[in-house]
């Protein structure tokens, strides 16, 4: 449940939320990245450019229909684009690798000598990962026969996720639990452009059925199981057969479709009293909630922006990342059958028709644009004690005959309310009267008087219940009447 920052975009975009993000350019091809003046990778180009390995400042990040991300420079020179489509990750958040460290174990106690090139028969450097040595990777990199080539971040050369024959040599290491969760979709990905006709058991001479999957075909897995020749065997959940995800001498024949979809969750409330209040409501199964869906490494939530001005409501953020709240935990909400292209489109289309003036903090917030997200990316509904608070409030709402006439006989004037909920919302988070208001200041003030409110209540019952104490004979302080 949220306020939001002014927003200059058009109803079809969605806006960034918070302050200059950081991006880095390398598209792996070394060619230099022309500036364009427009949002738009058909744009018209300026005379600037990115040269591979820079880094630069955004102020404006911004989703089109088209599901690509946009970048406004915060020098000015433009605009740039995250991706391309045929062509591939173009830019990507400075340090987001530094969190990417893999593992290296092949448990057989011998060390990994790095490779000059990502290729298993490449030039050998001097350099090798101790068995259990962590490492930071800067650049993954797919190869054939479904080998995932990883750049040392340090320079010292290419490691591989696993080689055909022998299994697993590297792992990631340190994910979060809620990355943990395996993907059950996979795709087939084999090269040559043949169906491959699926198998009545788990192994590649078996019995072949009739039925057969196209080449990017996906579809959902209800088993895995590992053969004594390294393949990975996949039981179709339809009950159909078994496929496998490589066959040795040709290749990868499925890879994992991996999307995962983790609903971020803040408290809405950021001083200290008012996050116990909500800590004791989450205990209770409710409480007062920012919620924003994260699909293919981005955030995206909904709110209002300054004085209803016109525009999308969709705002996108650093995962985790979301000013004017404090960050509380993360819920895995499984994995979407949607291709990234398809969930950016996806994204765009919300974007078009969750308006920031039809925003509301009862029946149309931060937690049902969430909800509704979760539920196109086909992953279900968020849970239930997310949205629990403005469903009781909507409730009791219904029963008024306005929330303005609600509120008449406690303030007069809408617009000195307003200034009054801002200002406390603004002193909430320590920042100074006369600073601009910024994104989450209405509704923290909001819930920063009712947490005052439910304080003093609190003392005022600590009061009453003291004085039932005094009222009993044998308890009464002395000159107190009975």
């Amino acid at each position: 449940m949220s306020a939001m920052m002014p927003l200059s975009s058009i109803a079809s975009s969605v806006a960034v939320s918070g302050k200059e993000s950081v991006w880095r350019y390398d598209a792996g091809d070394e060619e230099p990245l022309v500036i364009r003046a427009e949002p738009a990778v058909d744009g018209k180009r300026t005379e600037s450019a990115l040269m591979p390995g820079t880094i630069f400042s955004v102020r404006e990040e911004k989703v089109e229909e088209d599901g690509i991300l946009y970048l406004s420079l915060a020098d000015g020179r433009g605009w740039v684009f995250d991706r391309k489509p045929g062509v591939g990750t173009m830019c990507e958040r400075h340090g987001e690798h530094e969190a990417n460290f893999w593992r290296y174990d092949a448990g057989d106690g011998q060390p990994l000598i790095l490779r000059k090139a990502p290729r298993l028969d490449g030039e050998r450097t001097d350099r090798a990962l101790k068995p259990g040595e962590v490492f930071a990777v800067a650049r993954e990199q797919e190869g054939p026969e479904g080998v995932t080539f990883l750049r040392l971040a340090d320079g010292r050369g290419w490691a591989f996720d696993r080689k055909p024959g022998f299994g697993a040599m590297c792992e990631r290491h340190g994910v979060s639990e809620v990355d943990k969760v395996p993907s059950p979709y996979w795709r087939y990905v084999a090269k040559d452009n043949m169906p491959i006709f699926v198998r009545k058991a788990p192994d590649i001479d078996a019995p072949r059925t009739q039925e057969h999957l196209q080449p990017g075909e996906l579809f959902f897995v209800s088993e895995e199981q590992r053969g004594a020749d390294g393949v990975l065997y996949l039981k179709l959940a339809d009950g159909s057969g078994w496929l496998f995800d490589t066959k040795p001498g040709v290749g990868a024949m499925c890879k994992r479709h991996e999307a995962p979809v983790i609903l971020h969750i803040y408290d809405v409330p950021s001083d200290p009293t008012a996050l116990r209040i909500n800590g004791m409501l989450r205990a209770l199964g409710t409480g007062a909630f920012h919620a924003a869906v994260e699909v293919y490494g981005l955030e995206f939530s909904f709110g209002a922006n300054h004085e209803g001005e016109g525009g999308t409501g969709v705002f996108t953020c650093p995962p985790k990342g979301c000013e004017g709240h404090t960050y509380r935990e993360s819920l895995s909400m499984g994995h979407s059958a949607m291709t990234e292209d398809e969930a950016r489109a996806m994204i765009g289309r919300m974007s078009k028709a969750w308006l920031a003036k039809d925003y509301d903090i009862l029946r149309k917030n931060c937690c049902h644009f969430s909800d509704s997200c979760c539920e196109k990316l086909q992953v279900g509904n968020i849970p239930s004690w997310v949205r629990n608070l403005s469903g009781a409030g909507r409730a009791l709402d219904d029963r008024r005959a306005s929330f303005s006439e609600a509120l008449a006989p406690v303030v007069a004037d809408a617009k000195d309310m307003l200034a009054a909920v801002l200002a406390r919302g603004k002193a909430a988070r320590g920042s100074d009267p006369s600073e601009d208001w910024r994104h989450g200041d209405f509704t923290l003030g909001l819930v920063s008087a009712a947490a005052a409110a439910a304080e003093k209540a609190f003392q005022d019952l600590g009061s009453f219940v003291q004085w039932g104490r005094w009222l009993r004979p044998s308890t009464a302080p002395s000159g107190c009447p009975r």
